[in-house]
C-alpha cells in the first residue's frame, strides 16, 4: 500500500517540470482557510490541478466558495464588495439592455410569449433595469428565467426583485429550484442549468458571466515544438504555485485547435471549454425555438497573445493563488474563439466596444433625458460620472457580442445588423474551429 501510494506521487511529480511560475506586478500574501487547505490536500493526495479546476472550486465551492459566501455581510458587489458590474454602476446600462432587447424583438417579428434568461444575474440589478424597461414598452408576454448556481445569490435575488420572499415549496420534479413574482408581476423562476430551461422563443442576456468561468491556460514550448499546460501544485513550504507540465497532455492535444497550432506567432493561449458549452447551447436553443443572445464581458477578439487569468480584492489586483474563495477570479473571454464554434450554425456579430453598442443604441439621449428630469444636482453629477465610467475605460475594455438564428439572415443583412452592431452581415472565420 505504501510503496503504491510512493509510486502515484513520483509519477505525478514526473508529469511536472520543476519550474515555478511566478506571475510579475504583485506581491502573493497568503491566507490560510478551510478551502485553501482543502485544496493543498488534494494536491499532495493526487497531484497537482490545472488552472480550470483550482477556478471551479474557489468560485464555487458550497458556502466557502467566492459566490457561496456571498450575504447581506459579505457582498462581492458593489463599491463596498471586491468589484463594480456596470449595471451596479447606474441605471443607464440596464435601461439600454431593456431598449435593445425590446427592439430586437419587434424586429423578428414575433409576437407570442417568450422567455428572458439572464446567466449569471449577481444581485439582479440587471434584470430590474430590464423589466422596468420592458413595463414602460407594455410589454407583458414574458417570463424570467434566472440561471444561477450559488443558493445564496438566488436568495438575494428574490429579495431584489420581488415583493414576497417566503420561501414556497417547489415540487422536486420541477425543472426550477424556485419560482415567484416580480415586482412588476411577471412570472419568474430559478435555475441551476441551461439544460433544465423550458423551451420556446427566447432572449438570452449574459454581462460579466463568462469572465467567471475556469480556463485552461497553455503556453508553447522555447523551441516551438510543444504545448505545455499551466498547473498549480505545491512548493516545497506546500505554497500554491504555478507550475508547466512536461510536456503534452490530453487537454493540449484536445483543446488547442489547428489554428492556434499554427499561428506561429502564438506563444500563450486560454481556453474555457465551459464558454464553450454555453454558447453552443444558446446556438442550439435559438436555432430550434427561435430567439437571439446579447453577452457582454470583459475580452477581445481572440488576437490576445498573453494570459489574462488574474483576481481582485477590495478592487485591487491580487495575486490569484493568495486566498482562494475571497478574490473574485477571472479571465478575459476569447469571443473569436467563442465565434468560431458557432458561426456555421448561427449569426454572429461582434465583438464590439461597450462604448460603441451603448452609443448606437443611444444612451446619449437617455442621458440626457434624465438629466433633465432630475432636480437633484448631487443626482444629476452622478448620472455623468457613471455615465462617463461606462464609455470611458470601462466602455473600451467590455466588449460584447449578438447571436441570431440563420432564419433572419435576410432581415438582419438588410438592416446592416442588429441595433448596437450595425457594421453589416458578419464575416465568418477564413477557418472554422478544428
Amino acid at each position: 500500500m505504501l510503496n503504491s501510494r510512493i509510486n502515484r506521487v513520483l509519477w505525478h511529480v514526473r508529469r511536472f517540470s520543476k519550474d515555478i511560475i511566478t506571475p510579475a506586478g504583485y506581491e502573493k500574501k497568503v491566507v490560510d482557510d478551510h478551502l485553501k487547505r482543502f485544496i493543498v490536500d488534494k494536491i499532495r493526495a493526487s497531484g497537482p490541478i490545472t488552472v480550470a479546476e483550482y477556478m471551479k472550486t474557489s468560485v464555487s465551492a458550497p458556502t466557502v466558495g467566492y459566490y457561496g459566501r456571498f450575504s447581506k455581510e459579505q457582498n462581492v458587489f458593489g463599491s463596498q464588495g471586491d468589484f463594480i458590474t456596470s449595471p451596479e454602476l447606474t441605471q443607464l446600462f440596464g435601461e439600454m439592455i431593456g431598449v435593445w432587447i425590446f427592439h430586437e424583438l419587434a424586429n423578428t417579428g414575433y409576437k407570442g410569449a417568450w422567455n428572458l434568461v439572464e446567466l449569471g444575474p449577481g444581485r439582479g440589478q440587471l434584470m430590474a433595469d430590464i423589466l422596468r424597461s420592458l413595463e414602460k414598452f407594455q410589454d407583458r408576454d414574458a417570463t424570467i428565467h434566472l440561471v444561477e448556481m450559488s443558493d445564496a445569490l438566488i436568495d438575494e435575488q428574490e429579495r431584489f426583485l420581488c415583493v414576497d420572499n417566503s420561501t414556497k415549496p417547489i415540487d422536486p420534479n420541477s425543472s426550477f429550484v424556485r419560482k415567484n413574482k416580480t415586482k412588476e408581476g411577471f412570472d419568474i423562476y430559478w435555475y441551476k442549468s441551461i439544460d433544465d430551461l423550458p423551451d420556446g422563443f427566447s432572449v438570452f442576456i449574459g454581462n460579466e458571466f463568462l469572465d467567471a468561468l475556469p480556463v485552461h491556460q497553455f503556453s508553447r514550448s522555447e523551441n516551438n515544438d510543444i504545448w505545455n499546460e499551466i498547473y498549480i501544485n505545491l512548493d516545497k513550504n506546500n505554497e500554491l504555485v504555478f507550475m508547466k507540465s512536461k510536456g503534452e497532455n490530453l487537454h493540449t492535444k484536445g483543446l488547442i485547435p489547428k489554428y492556434i497550432r499554427d499561428d506561429a506567432s502564438r506563444i500563450n493561449w486560454e481556453c474555457s471549454p465551459d464558454s464553450g458549452t454555453v454558447v453552443n447551447q444558446i446556438a442550439d436553443r435559438i436555432t430550434a425555438f427561435g430567439g437571439f443572445s446579447l453577452l457582454i464581458d470583459y475580452g477581445h477578439d481572440g488576437s490576445r497573445n498573453t494570459h489574462s487569468f488574474r483576481a481582485y480584492k477590495n478592487h485591487q489586483q491580487v495575486h490569484p493563488l493568495s486566498d482562494p474563495g475571497h478574490i473574485d477570479l477571472t479571465a478575459d473571454v476569447d469571443f473569436g474563439y467563442l465565434s468560431r464554434l458557432i458561426n456555421e450554425q448561427t449569426l454572429v456579430f461582434g465583438p464590439i466596444i461597450q462604448r460603441e453598442f451603448l452609443a448606437q443604441v443611444g444612451i446619449e439621449h437617455r442621458l440626457r433625458r434624465l438629466l433633465k428630469i432630475c432636480a437633484d444636482r448631487e443626482k444629476q453629477l452622478q448620472l455623468i460620472k457613471s455615465y462617463n465610467m461606462l464609455m470611458g475605460d470601462m466602455g473600451e475594455k467590455f466588449k460584447a457580442i449578438s447571436i441570431f438564428p440563420k432564419t433572419l439572415e435576410t432581415i438582419l443583412t438588410a438592416r446592416g445588423g442588429p441595433a448596437g452592431f450595425a457594421t453589416g452581415p458578419p464575416k465568418n472565420p477564413t477557418e472554422k474551429t478544428k
